[in-house]
């Protein structure tokens, strides 16, 4: 697996080699994101079709706490 990370170490995505799959995080309230809601998208590379979505709860930050 590798991270796709700008040059401020910002994790845009991650791609699986194995599966020639890239992995991308949307922020978009269509797909379900919002507050403590994270939404990744997976991608094939080979055709650019979408294969899955997953969401999950972002964890608490040290502020929440």
């Amino acid at each position: 697996m590798i991270e796709l990370r700008c040059d401020n170490e910002i994790k845009f995505g991650e791609l699986f080699e194995e599966d020639s799959v890239i992995e991308v995080k949307c922020r978009s309230r269509r797909c379900g994101a919002g507050p403590g809601i994270v939404v990744l998208h997976g991608f094939d590379l080979e055709s650019g079709k979408l294969l899955g979505t997953r969401k999950f709860r972002e964890p608490p930050t040290m502020k929440e706490v």
